[in-house]
């Protein structure tokens, strides 16, 4: 009974972790509901951690280095995903994801809030001004609109994102909220 329902089967729940761990290697930032991206985070953590445990036998140990790659690949049913979480075809020259991550003991991913009291359009000279994240995905300019103190705007939405090194992909730090300080 341990872990978030989601109202969805184990097998759906199954299907949405890799799904949205894919995404989260693939692009480094995505953008889910709180819930999602908890149920998440120790999945995509854990993997990180087996990838780098691969990265340390992949020179003395090959087979063990196989052994990983084959348990990344049977979690998250891409190869294209496994390779560039180790590093490997595409991915050799600038090193893979685990790469980035070998100096660091856990908390690779983060979690922020999109929605909240601090997001909400507040009265005074900010009326009207709606905050927005600009990202980039997929070659092409995005934008989020974060409204808050509403019903059903960004009600959970939070983005989910590998700590170190996102690329192309705009910081969210950068993100100035329409809010007055109280």
């Amino acid at each position: 009974m341990r872990g978030r329902h989601l109202s969805r089967t184990a097998a759906h729940r199954k299907a949405l972790r890799q799904n949205i761990t894919n995404s989260l290697f693939t692009y480094g930032r995505i953008v889910t509901t709180l819930e999602k991206a908890k149920e998440t985070k120790s999945f995509a953590e854990k993997l990180i951690t087996i990838a780098k445990k691969g990265l340390l036998k992949k020179e003395s140990d090959k087979p063990g280095y196989v052994h990983c790659y084959r348990q990344i690949l049977a979690r998250l049913r891409n190869a294209d995903v496994a390779r560039k979480l180790l590093g490997e075809g595409l991915w050799r020259e600038t090193g893979g994801i685990a790469q980035r991550f070998v100096n660091r003991n856990g908390g690779y991913t983060r979690i922020l809030k999109l929605s909240g009291t601090r997001l909400g359009v507040l009265s005074g000279n900010n009326v009207g001004k709606i905050p927005e994240l600009e990202y980039r995905m997929e070659g092409r300019d995005r934008k989020l609109r974060l409204l808050g103190r509403r019903l059903n705007d960004n009600a959970s939405r939070v983005v989910f994102e590998l700590v170190d090194g996102l690329g192309e992909i705009q910081p969210v730090e950068e993100v100035k909220p329409a809010v007055t300080p109280v």
